[in-house]
């Protein structure tokens, strides 16, 4: 186990007992199905163009965000760990 897992681990067993479903998109999922994936690129690209995003600090905790365009909307629960690296919680594979 790395320790970026060894971290994530417990943010998303927190999450899973706080939360019954957890948004990815325009979906909710139940938490119990989620886990931590690295941020794609292009998602991180999206994010960094957004005049109102700021990247979360580095083990702070999760941060919901919600991105709208018109009448569409999509909502992400991110984690920034200590590495640096952007995750975001999407439906388990």
């Amino acid at each position: 186990m790395n320790s970026d897992e060894e971290e994530l681990d417990p943010v998303m067993s927190r999450l899973r007992a706080e939360y019954d479903v957890l948004p990815f998109l325009q979906q909710m999922g139940p938490a119990n199905e989620m886990s931590f994936r690295p941020l794609p690129a292009e998602m991180e690209a999206i994010l960094q163009r957004s005049g109102d995003f700021q990247t979360p600090a580095p083990g702070s905790g999760p941060v919901w965000l919600q991105i709208g365009t018109g009448n569409d909307s999509a909502e992400l629960v991110i984690y920034r760990a200590r590495s640096g690296v952007l995750y975001v919680a999407s439906p388990s594979i």
